[in-house]
């Protein structure tokens, strides 16, 4: 029997919809993992930014363990082309419902990493976009996995709101605009307002 595989989102992966669009994901677990750090990062050659994780010992980042078939790993790779596809321990995971599901320590378990080195950065900003889609998917889980996501992730500043005109490709439809923003408001002030309207 072949080893089942999961991949850990912590972005845009954490939206049921979103992954599903790039390839057969299956139910997912809501985690926490430690040793991980999440930041906003732009790419050259974007026009936005996205969250990036990497190693930091006292770190933890939130998100989803969902599985995907192997013969659907590629479209995943493909879908986050900036970042590096690396295993993760077991020994790094939190369940938040205290369910284990089947995720053993014979399961490959994967993570899309900050590719640092690898990549030139810039200051593309970060788009609302891309926001919506994550905080969607983390209110999926709870409205309090959203305020996790946002406390836990770093480098809140160069912020446009582009909803009228989305540069995310994979921007979702949705009438949760006003209750976002009162939640980003509160716990993230000082970058909300100074967030730009782009029309």
């Amino acid at each position: 029997m072949k080893n089942k595989h999961y991949i850990f989102g912590y972005g845009s992966l954490i939206s049921s919809s979103s992954r599903r669009i790039t390839g057969i994901a299956g139910d997912s677990v809501a985690v926490r993992v430690n040793g991980l750090e999440r930041t906003w990062v732009g790419w050259k050659g974007t026009d936005m930014r996205a969250v990036a994780a990497r190693p930091v010992t006292d770190a933890c980042c939130n998100g989803v363990l969902f599985e995907v078939p192997e013969s659907e790993l590629f479209k995943f790779d493909e879908r986050e082309t900036h970042y590096v596809r690396t295993q993760l321990d077991l020994s790094q995971v939190d369940y938040v419902h205290g369910n284990q599901s089947l995720i053993t320590a014979q399961c490959n378990v994967w993570v899309y990493l900050y590719d640092h080195q690898g990549r030139g950065l810039s200051d593309e900003p970060i788009v609302q976009s891309y926001l919506d889609v994550i905080l969607l998917g983390c209110q999926e889980i709870t409205p309090t996995f959203a305020i996790e996501f946002i406390e836990q992730t770093l480098n809140w500043d160069v912020w446009h709101d582009d909803r009228a005109k989305p540069v995310y490709p994979r921007a979702q439809l949705h009438d949760a605009a006003h209750q976002l923003d009162q939640l980003l408001a509160k716990y993230v002030p000082h970058a909300f307002i100074q967030r730009r309207l782009v029309q």
